[in-house]
């Protein structure tokens, strides 16, 4: 009969057949006319969820996972490095800042202008606010990197900010931020570096200390901060007491950090010029002691656990074989399932990310990323978030980011 499914008969073609039968019969007028033209709209319904993306499993209708996509939650920022959501809702994320230029006089005084660094915040609403401005910006000519305001945290309900290596006196600082008040210094990394010398005994570039991530110990009310110029994890306290909490050996390069799921802290080895394929590495402190997780990374910057454990590391770039240790457009993003002790050996999920620099992954799962966080003009920088990203199934191909900017 017409309203059989004949064998092999697609979904399509059964939509459209039913079609011409509701046709046929809404001429007539009888119940049971009607009664079988509910029947057939109801099987349209179904049939029209299956062919749209979802999948019919032990008799029942299992909707398909959403593919990701993203929203630029935040941009015009200048070079913007760690993210912090709070408690509110809002995401805070530190700006490094970026150079101005100035032509210095002949002669007389030369008045530097104020830092560039900065913070900026956006509320659940989208509202955004620079929070504080003015923060101690650095370049390194020769190399190309700046300088100035790396990471931010929450603890206690108080917003608190952690500047990098710097001449100024705001640098190289763990800073607490109030609305409407001057930044308050609560610990000062150059004095623990130069383990109370008196500064006058160093000459320029003699002091090795450049902070660049910190993550919030609420138990012991202080601040684990990685050092990405000596190797060394360091704990501060809110009374402003820095003490080393562990010293990794052969990765002095540090830079982002995380809680993992058993509690440890988890943080990510950049690896040393000329930044090889594969130097980089995750591990994990215990106890002070430092285990290798990972290894075969590129340029490792950040790392994230979702809530079912998996480990996420963005990658700034990945030069692979060209030579370039810096080539743009390169970052990636690449997800790890726990084995047992172990790790498998990645998913990659994302690719095309121009200078990421952060990786946030909050209690609902949604990923954010800083993208243009270094090398990038003034206000090329931005937050982008990722939904349904962790909900990405193995075997898909990874999202091409320029692709997806485009």
């Amino acid at each position: 009969m017409i309203w059989e499914k004949l064998p092999g008969e697609s979904i399509f073609d059964r939509i459209v057949k039913i079609g011409y039968i509701l046709k046929t019969i809404s001429k007539t007028g009888s119940s049971m006319a009607k009664v079988e033209q509910r029947c057939f709209l109801l099987e349209i319904f179904w049939l029209t969820l299956l062919l749209t993306g979802c999948q019919m499993q032990g008799g029942l209708v299992k909707s398909a996972i959403a593919k990701p996509d993203y929203t630029i939650i935040l941009d015009d920022l200048n070079e913007p490095r760690g993210l912090w959501q709070r408690a509110d809702g809002s995401l805070c994320v530190a700006e490094t800042g970026y150079k101005v230029e100035m032509t210095l006089p002949d002669a007389g005084p030369i008045t530097l202008p104020p830092g560039t660094g900065s913070l900026t915040c956006v509320d659940a609403n989208g509202k955004r606010e620079r929070v504080v401005e003015g923060l101690p910006y650095a370049h390194y000519g020769a190399s190309g990197v700046s300088v100035g305001p790396t990471d931010v945290a929450e603890l206690d309900g108080a917003l608190y900010l952690l500047t990098a290596e710097g001449d100024d006196q705001l640098s190289r600082s763990l800073l607490r931020i109030e609305h409407s008040k001057p930044p308050q210094i609560v610990a000062n990394f150059l004095y623990f570096a130069t383990a109370g010398q008196p500064l006058e005994y160093f000459l320029p570039g003699e002091i090795t200390s450049n902070p660049y991530a910190m993550l919030p110990d609420p138990a012991n009310r202080r601040f684990l901060v990685t050092d990405g110029a000596t190797g060394q994890l360091l704990a501060v306290g809110l009374d402003g007491q820095i003490q080393l909490y562990s010293s990794v050996e052969g990765h002095e390069v540090l830079t982002g950090m995380t809680w993992g799921p058993d509690g440890l802290p988890y943080v990510t080895s950049f690896s040393q010029l000329p930044h090889q394929a594969g130097a980089g590495a995750v591990l994990s402190i215990a106890n002070g002691v430092a285990h290798v997780v990972l290894t075969g990374l590129t340029t490792p910057i950040d790392l994230a656990f979702d809530q079912a454990g998996r480990l996420y590391v963005l990658e700034f770039v990945y030069a692979g074989e060209t030579g370039d240790p810096y080539r743009n457009k390169t970052g990636r993003l690449v997800r790890f399932l726990p084995q047992g002790d172990q790790w498998d050996t990645g998913q990659l999920l994302i690719e095309g990310l121009p200078y990421p620099t952060a990786l946030l992954i909050n209690a609902n799962d949604q990923l954010y990323i800083s993208i243009n966080g270094a090398f990038s003009p003034p206000g090329s920088g931005a937050v982008v978030s990722f939904s349904n990203l962790t909900q990405q199934q193995g075997g898909e191909p990874p999202i091409q980011y320029g692709a997806m900017n485009e």
